[in-house]
């Protein structure tokens, strides 16, 4: 007996533009907030020190309030991107849950595993294409969802059969593999790419922030 397929997600935004929609201001908010907060503190304590110092503190917030915004719309498109991925994989494993009973329909049987390799890949290949559209992914994020993903799935699942010692395989067999560990594994790369680059962003900002504090107390 199959297992139950899991409930739509009704809180979670279907679209990447949604998702930007509530992840950017939020981003955009905090560093503003946070860097612009210490260029401003660190400006307002060089009154007192001379013009140029002045104008070289205020320029100085200014250019930290450019990068603060930059930065902040960035990280907040990579939060997005990131919750896209993780929404792709709910939808995977959602229609994952459709593969049995299609092959019982079709009345599949097993092939041979170096046979199954492209008809697999095209079938990861079609699904990535159909839910990239229902989210409306950017280009960018779409090509970067098709390199992970293209032949790493089949190659995995290929690979797992042979040390298995599987020479038969049937839309079933790559069917349990996917929801036990490929679509993991296919997906976490992608993830930890995205997260990376996300942590990048805000230690840059953080960095921002504590360089604006450190030119205070070094003037004070």
């Amino acid at each position: 007996m199959s297992a139950p397929a899991p409930k739509p997600d009704t809180t979670t935004p279907r679209t990447f533009s949604q998702m930007v929609i509530r992840t950017v201001p939020l981003h955009l908010l905090a560093s503003i907030l946070v860097v612009g907060g210490c260029a401003l503190y660190s400006s307002t304590s060089m009154a007192g020190h001379g013009l140029w110092a002045l104008v070289g503190s205020w320029s100085l917030t200014a250019v930290s309030l450019m990068l603060a915004g930059a930065g902040g719309i960035l990280a907040g498109l990579l939060d997005a991107a990131q919750q896209t991925v993780e929404r792709m994989e709910q939808q995977l494993r959602a229609w994952l849950h459709t593969l049995p009973a299609a092959a019982r329909a079709d009345g599949a049987t097993g092939r041979p595993v170096d046979s199954v390799r492209a008809e697999y890949e095209t079938l990861v290949e079609q699904w990535a294409t159909r839910t990239g559209e229902r989210l409306r992914l950017p280009r960018w994020l779409e090509t970067l969802i098709r390199k992970a993903l293209r032949g790493i799935i089949v190659d995995r699942f290929i690979a797992s059969c042979t040390e298995r010692g599987i020479s038969l395989v049937a839309p079933q067999e790559f069917r349990n593999w996917l929801l036990a560990e490929g679509v993991s594994l296919g997906f976490m790369p992608i993830q930890d790419q995205l997260s990376w680059w996300r942590y990048l962003v805000v230690g840059l900002l953080v960095l921002l922030a504590s360089v604006n504090l450190l030119l205070t107390l070094l003037t004070t």
